[in-house]
């Protein structure tokens, strides 16, 4: 039973950063040193996108239901 509600979050989590990536709240890039050849790795995170993607939703969310609030 364990087994399966952890494969659920994770499952959950995989779909929260495709999401995540989709729709700019996360992004990645990489930059390469050709004498040492070595690589970084940056992971940037916009939470202001997050906070206007999740006030968007909440405003289609009443619309949608009629509440005024």
């Amino acid at each position: 039973m364990m087994k399966k509600i952890l494969l659920v979050l994770a499952v959950f989590l995989a779909i929260a950063i495709c999401i995540g990536f989709v729709r700019g709240w996360f992004s990645m890039s990489t930059t390469r040193e050709t004498l040492s050849n070595k690589v970084d790795v940056s992971f940037k995170m916009d939470p202001d996108k997050m906070k206007q993607d999740a006030n968007a939703v909440e405003e289609k969310t009443k619309s949608l239901l009629g509440s005024d609030k």
